[in-house]
């Protein structure tokens, strides 16, 4: 509760001239932003990320409504920022069959099909609710149910229901691209 009289305190301050509060916003939310993208990409693009959520929230933080605390707002704008990094990389796949090393016992129709399988879940995952995907990808990440739940702000009950339906729904439809 302090922190969020503090964090409106410095967004009043901040809106009204005085950099040294964004600055101090930034500075109590980056090691935290840092730690949520470093869970879910690759180490080097975190700490974009980070700054990127960080530029967007604070640059801009005369949209926050005060309809939640702070931190919430956020955390809200860093998945839209992991959302938009997850449909960038979709556009431009990281997998190219022909610039991919294989390994030495992989034939390549054994790669072509392992990256259409992989494509096919990318669109499955697209094609979920947010809430759903982001419980999702985090789970493929490799985050236990408890981690989920913290940083989503909801009960753990909540993510293994969500992922139970998610997983569900994605079985589907692989089975129905499969069965196409």
């Amino acid at each position: 509760m302090r922190n969020e009289v503090q964090d409106e305190q410095l967004i009043a301050d901040y809106l009204s001239g005085n950099r040294q509060a964004g600055n101090a916003l930034a500075e109590r939310y980056y090691p935290a932003l840092r730690t949520y993208f470093r869970t879910r990409v690759p180490t080097e693009e975190a700490e974009e990320l980070a700054q990127h959520t960080l530029l967007h929230t604070v640059a801009r933080s005369e949209r926050f409504r005060h309809a939640s605390s702070f931190r919430h707002y956020v955390y809200s704008v860093a998945r839209r920022v992991l959302a938009e990094r997850h449909r960038q990389a979709l556009r431009r796949p990281d997998c190219d069959p022909e610039h991919e090393t294989p390994a030495d016992d992989t034939s390549p129709s054994e790669r072509i099909v392992r990256l259409e399988r992989h494509a096919a879940l990318e669109l499955a995952l697209t094609e979920l609710k947010s809430p759903f995907r982001e419980v999702v990808r985090m789970h493929l990440d490799g985050m236990t149910n408890v981690e989920i739940a913290e940083a989503l702000g909801i009960p753990s009950n909540t993510v293994r229901s969500r992922l139970s339906r998610a997983l569900a729904s994605l079985r589907r439809a692989l089975a129905n691209d499969e069965a196409a």
